[in-house]
């Protein structure tokens, strides 16, 4: 299947990458797969050749997935939580604001990877789906907001796929309102269609600040999705991992 904007750049990524993984119904020709990165889930294929227990070590993240999966969910996990999230592509090449004076907003390099472990450890999740700080800093995906030595502004691609490359940005809270998000979102952007690939946005409906920063950097919505949050897994870790063997007859096989 072509890969559509959003969070199907998840499986390009993770083959490319090596960061998360994939489980198969079979080794080759598979039917039916779960693509898993940092906190999310991708499903694709056909629902019927997963079972239920397969899913276990998947627990509590989001999945993104279609209709036909969420029997499986329900099967699978004690608690399935729908909510609606917007794909944005974007449609306008952006100006770049000028950033407050004393702010510095530069691509990363290897060398900033220890500021972005010393972010705060909730907005330290963009850099989960590159394994951490030094991932993400050596990716050439990333750009910085700095006062003075200081980290206070992250935009990067969350997911590198084949065609779309999905961004991801977090602002220290006393640094929002000033456009460093949107600064460092045109520096992105620009490397990321000198790329050859199409800068997308992906955000939760509800997220009014993120819908309103991604419209100021040229993104415009094409689609909405329903997406789950999934709660601890119906059988026992333990059953659920044991099921989880590679090359087993009749069990999934990870990659």
């Amino acid at each position: 299947m072509p890969e559509q904007p959003g969070f199907d750049a998840m499986e390009a990524h993770v083959r490319s990458t090596g960061i998360g993984g994939r489980l198969l119904d079979r080794p080759h020709a598979p039917r039916a797969a779960a693509v898993h990165c940092g906190g999310h889930r991708l499903l694709r294929g056909d629902p019927r050749r997963l079972d239920p227990s397969w899913l276990a070590p998947l627990e509590f993240g989001q999945f993104t997935a279609q209709d036909r999966f969420l029997p499986l969910l329900g099967r699978a996990f004690t608690r399935v939580s729908p909510w609606e999230r917007t794909v944005s592509v974007q449609q306008y090449r952006p100006h770049r604001p000028r950033a407050p004076q004393g702010i510095d907003v530069r691509p990363l390099r290897p060398a900033d990877a220890a500021e972005l472990d010393a972010l705060d450890p909730a907005l330290r999740w963009i850099t989960e789906t590159w394994g951490g700080g030094r991932g993400l800093a050596s990716s050439g995906r990333v750009w910085g907001g700095f006062a003075g030595n200081h980290l206070v502004a992250v935009a990067c691609s969350y997911f590198a796929g084949r065609v779309h490359e999905d961004v991801a940005v977090v602002t220290l809270p006393e640094f929002r309102g000033l456009g460093l998000g949107r600064a460092c979102v045109a520096g992105l952007s620009l490397g990321i269609r000198a790329r050859g690939r199409i800068p997308t946005w992906s955000a939760p409906r509800s997220n009014e600040a993120s819908q309103a920063l991604a419209r100021a950097a040229g993104f415009r919505p094409v689609r909405a999705e329903v997406c789950y949050y999934v709660g601890e897994a119906a059988t026992s870790m333990a059953a659920g991992r044991a099921a989880v063997r590679p090359n087993g007859a009749g069990k999934p096989v990870l990659t």
